[in-house]
C-alpha cells in the first residue's frame, strides 16, 4: 500500500522516518541517516544531497545551501542581505524576475529557481530515497517547520511539497515534533508534564512550552528567531580561522587574506579558489563536530594559498575549545534571552517547567548545555540521544497516527485504524493502529495585523495576538473612504523578530453595491490550526455577499492583483461616467477570477502574462500612424531575422519556442489575444541582444537616409551607410564563427557611427 512518512526538512540536513511497530530512521541511497539540504547542477543534470555537496569544490556558484532560510523570503529582508554578503554562499541570490519585491529566487546555470523549487528538489530525493527502501510509494508526509517560521514560509513549504508530489498531511512545528518524540518515549497512561523544546538547528532557533498529558499535547506559547543558527557558529568559526591564518602567516589583516583568496587561479583548469573555499568550509563544519567531544581540533586544506610574494602558505590552524567558545558565546547568550522573553510573554514562570529538552545539532555544542544548566539548573536539562534525528522520528509517529489504515506486518493485509485483530490473520496489531499521539493544541507563532489607509500613510491594526489557541477567527468592521466605492484592498501583515513586521500579501474585494461614504465593510479573519491565514469580507448586514479572498503571497499572484489595483486606481481617476467604471469593474472581477481559479499557490508565467497585459491594454487607446510598423509586427520582424539570421547559435529550445510564437502570432485575428504571445516572443528575442542588435543595423542604416544634411562630424552620409554595411557583414560572420568579442566591437564602431545622426 502507499507510504506516509515523516520528514525532518533541515537547513543543513534532511532526515526521513518511517514508523510501523516502530519508528525507523530510513537511510538515503548512499546509506547515511542525513541527507544535505543541498542541491547542484553539473552539466544540466540536477544534483541533490551528498553528490551536490561535493560538487561545491569545483562549482560553488552552481551549489545552493541553506535554502531553508530563503523561503518566503524578501530579497530586501535584512537577513536574507546579510546572507549576500556574508561571503559564506557563492551561489546568486536575486529577486523573482515577474515576481514583486516580496519574492525572491536563485541561479543555476542561467536560470531562475525560487526557494520552493530547490526545496522541492530535496523533498523529491528525501520521498524517492523512502520508497525505494520501503518498497511501496510514498504519497503522503508530515514535514517539519520551525516553530517560528512565518504564515508566508510555511506557504512556501506547502507549493514546495506540492512540486514534489507529497500530500501534506500536516505541517508539524519542529519542537513539537521533537516533544512527541520524547513524550511517547517517556510518559506512562495519566502521567502529564510540562516541557520547553529548546531546538537549536543549522538554519534557525525555535523554542516552544508544551505540556503533555495522555497522549495530547497543548502549546502554551512559541518564540525564537528564524534567522538564528549553526550557519552563525559557523561564519564566526570561520572568522577566528581567518585571523588565526593572519597571524601565522604574517599578513597585514584579514582583508589581506580575503584579497589573496579572491586573486587565486579559478578557472577549469585551475579552480584553486573554488577547492580552496570549499575545503576550508568543510574543515571548519568538521571542527565544530570535533570540539564537541574534545578541547582542541585542526582545521587544514589540502590546496595552499600564494601570498603576494609568491611564497606558499600552508593552512593548518589550531583551534582550542575556549577560544570557539568565546567567538560563539553571543549567539548563546541570546538563545537563553529569547528563553526567558517568552516565559514572561506567555505569563510563566521557570518552576512550571519540568524538563528541557535539547535537539538540534547545534545543543550538541557543549558551551549550549553549560549556559543551560547554569541558568535552568542541571536536573532539568535533558538533552536528547539522537538530537538531529528526534524531530524526524516524532514526525513520522504523527504521520502514522494521522493515517487511516496499516499493512499488517503478519500477513501484509490492509487492517483499519479503528482494529485490534487483524481479520485475515487473527492477530493482535493493537500496537500498530493504536494511536500515540491525540489532540494537539497550537498557537499563533506572531501577531498578525491588516494594514489600512489613513491619509498617505499605511495604519497596521493587530487582529490576531502571538500565542492565541488556534484556530481563531476575529471579525472587525471598517467604513468606505468615498461614496460609491467599489474595491477594496487587504493587505495583511505579520510580526517578526525585533518588532519588525512583513507583508504576507494583498488581495481584493469587489463591492456590488452603491454604498454612501463611511458604509461599514465587515471582515472576517481566520488562522486555522496549520496557521493558513484567510480573510472573507462583505459590506455589513449583507452577509450573502461574503466572499474568500485570494491572497497574494509575493509571487506572481500577488504581481497580478497589485496591477488590477493600481489600473483601478489609475481608471477610476480617469473615467467619470458610471457606466464606463462599471465596465472597468465588471472586466477586473474576471481577471481576479482568473487568478483564483488557477493554482492557488502560484500561477503561471503564461497567466500572469495574459492578465497583466490584458489589464494594462483593455482601457488604454493604440495609437498607430498609417504606414508605421506596428509593435507587433516588430517584435516578430526581430524574432524571424534573429531565426533566420542567427539560428545556429540559438538554444535549440529558445529556436522552437520563437517559431513556435512566430506561427501562433501570425495565425491570430484578436489582438488582445496577441499581447501575452507577444511578451513571451519578445522576453525569449530579448535574452539574444547582440544578435538583435546586428540585425538592426540595415535597418538603422536604411532611417539614415531619411535623415536632413549629414551626420555630425561628417560630410559624407552615402560613405556612412557603406562603412555600416560592411560592419554588418563581417559582424554577423565573425558572430557565427563564434568570435563573440571580434563581433561585438564590430557592433560597437558600427553603433558609434549610428549614434550621430540621433535616429
Amino acid at each position: 500500500m502507499k507510504k506516509a512518512i515523516g520528514i525532518d526538512l533541515g537547513t543543513t540536513n534532511s532526515v526521513v522516518a518511517f514508523k510501523d511497530t516502530a519508528v525507523k530512521i530510513i537511510r538515503n541511497k548512499d546509506e547515511e541517516e542525513l541527507t544535505r539540504s543541498c542541491v547542484g547542477l553539473r552539466k544540466g543534470e540536477i544534483l541533490v544531497g551528498g553528490n551536490a555537496y561535493k560538487l561545491m569544490a569545483a562549482d560553488p556558484t552552481n551549489t545552493i545551501l541553506s535554502i531553508k532560510r530563503l523561503m518566503g523570503g524578501a530579497l530586501k529582508d535584512k537577513m536574507v542581505q546579510e546572507m549576500i554578503n556574508s561571503g559564506q554562499y557563492e551561489f546568486e541570490i536575486t529577486s523573482l524576475k515577474g515576481g514583486t519585491d516580496d519574492a525572491i529566487a536563485v541561479v543555476l546555470g542561467d536560470r531562475q529557481y525560487t526557494p520552493e523549487q530547490i526545496s522541492s528538489e530535496i523533498l523529491k530525493k528525501l520521498k524517492n530515497d523512502a520508497a525505494e527502501k520501503l518498497g511501496d510509494e510514498v504519497t503522503h508526509a508530515v514535514i517539519t517547520v520551525p516553530a517560528y517560521f512565518t504564515e508566508k514560509q510555511k506557504n512556501a513549504t506547502r507549493i514546495a511539497a506540492q512540486m514534489a508530489g507529497l500530500k501534506v498531511q500536516k505541517l508539524l512545528a519542529e519542537p513539537t515534533a521533537a516533544a512527541i518524540a520524547y513524550g511517547v518515549d517517556n510518559l506512562k497512561t495519566g502521567d502529564s508534564t510540562t516541557v520547553l523544546i529548546y531546538d537549536f538547528g543549522g538554519g534557525t532557533f525555535d523554542l516552544s512550552i508544551l505540556t503533555i498529558a495522555d497522549g495530547s499535547f497543548i502549546e502554551g506559547g512559541k518564540g525564537g528567531d528564524r534567522w538564528l543558527g549553526g550557519d552563525d557558529l559557523d561564519r564566526e568559526l570561520m572568522g577566528l580561522v581567518y585571523k588565526k591564518i593572519v597571524e601565522d602567516a604574517n599578513l597585514e589583516n584579514v582583508d589581506t587574506l580575503k584579497e589573496l583568496i579572491d586573486n587565486m587561479p579559478n578557472d577549469v583548469k585551475k579552480p584553486l579558489r573554488y577547492r580552496f573555499k570549499s575545503e576550508l568550509r568543510i574543515a571548519c563544519e568538521e571542527a565544530k563536530k570535533q570540539l564537541s567531544s574534545s578541547n582542541l581540533a585542526t582545521v587544514s586544506t589540502t590546496t595552499d594559498l600564494i601570498d603576494e610574494n609568491g611564497e606558499w602558505i600552508t593552512i593548518n590552524v589550531s583551534i582550542r575549545r575556549e577560544e570557539f567558545e568565546e567567538v560563539i558565546r553571543p549567539f548563546i547568550e541570546k538563545s537563553i534571552d529569547l528563553i526567558e522573553a517568552l516565559i514572561k510573554n506567555i505569563g510563566f514562570n521557570i518552576s512550571m517547567i519540568d524538563k528541557i529538552l535539547l535537539v538540534g545539532g547545534t545543543s550538541r555544542i557543549p558551551l549550549v548545555q553549560k549556559l543551560l544548566a547554569s541558568k535552568y539548573g542541571a536536573n532539568k536539562i535533558r538533552v536528547s540521544e539522537k538530537p538531529m534525528l528526534t524531530v524526524a522520528e516524532g514526525a513520522a509517529i504523527l504521520s502514522h497516527s494521522l493515517s487511516d489504515d496499516f499493512e499488517c506486518p503478519h500477513c501484509g493485509k490492509i487492517v483499519k485504524s479503528n482494529q485490534k485483530i487483524c481479520e485475515n490473520c487473527k492477530t493482535d496489531v493493537s500496537e500498530l493502529t493504536t494511536s500515540v499521539v491525540g489532540p494537539i493544541l497550537y498557537t499563533a507563532s506572531h501577531n498578525y495585523y491588516v494594514g489600512l489607509l489613513e491619509g498617505d500613510k499605511i495604519i497596521k491594526k493587530l487582529i490576531i495576538e502571538k500565542q492565541t489557541p488556534l484556530p481563531v477567527e476575529e471579525t472587525r468592521t471598517f467604513q468606505t473612504t468615498t461614496n460609491n466605492q467599489k474595491i477594496v484592498k487587504v493587505v495583511i501583515y505579520s510580526e517578526v523578530e525585533n518588532g519588525e513586521t512583513c507583508r504576507l500579501g494583498i488581495g481584493l474585494y469587489l463591492i456590488n453595491n452603491s454604498l454612501p461614504l463611511g458604509s461599514e465593510i465587515s471582515f472576517d479573519f481566520n488562522l486555522d490550526t496549520n496557521e493558513n491565514f484567510h480573510v472573507s469580507v462583505y459590506p455589513k448586514n449583507l452577509i450573502d455577499q461574503k466572499k474568500q479572498i485570494l491572497i497574494g503571497r509575493g509571487g506572481l499572484n500577488e504581481k497580478a492583483l497589485k496591477t488590477m489595483d493600481d489600473l483601478i486606481e489609475r481608471s477610476i481617476k480617469e473615467f467619470k461616467k458610471l457606466d464606463s467604471e462599471q465596465t472597468l469593474l465588471d472586466y477586473v472581477s474576471q481577471r481576479i477570477k482568473e487568478i483564483e481559479e488557477s493554482n492557488p499557490n502560484e500561477i503561471t508565467d503564461e497567466k500572469w502574462a495574459e492578465i497583466y497585459y490584458n489589464s494594462t491594454e483593455k482601457f488604454a487607446e493604440i495609437q498607430r500612424n498609417e504606414g508605421e510598423v506596428s509593435p507587433v509586427k516588430r517584435v516578430v520582424n526581430t524574432a524571424k531575422a534573429l531565426v533566420v539570421e542567427f539560428g545556429d547559435l540559438l538554444d535549440p529550445f529558445d529556436k522552437s519556442a520563437i517559431i513556435d510564437l512566430i506561427k501562433q502570432i501570425e495565425s491570430s485575428s484578436d489582438d488582445f489575444e496577441k499581447i501575452p504571445l507577444v511578451e513571451s516572443l519578445e522576453e525569449k528575442t530579448d535574452n539574444y541582444g547582440l544578435l538583435n542588435s546586428v540585425n538592426r543595423i540595415p535597418m538603422l542604416s536604411e532611417r539614415i537616409l531619411n535623415v536632413p544634411g549629414t551626420g555630425v562630424g561628417t560630410t559624407n552620409k552615402a560613405a556612412d551607410i557603406n562603412k555600416l554595411n560592411v560592419l554588418y557583414t563581417d559582424a554577423k560572420t565573425k558572430l557565427k564563427m563564434g568570435h563573440i568579442d571580434e563581433g561585438r566591437n564590430l557592433k560597437d564602431e558600427a553603433y558609434e557611427i549610428i549614434d550621430k545622426y540621433k535616429i
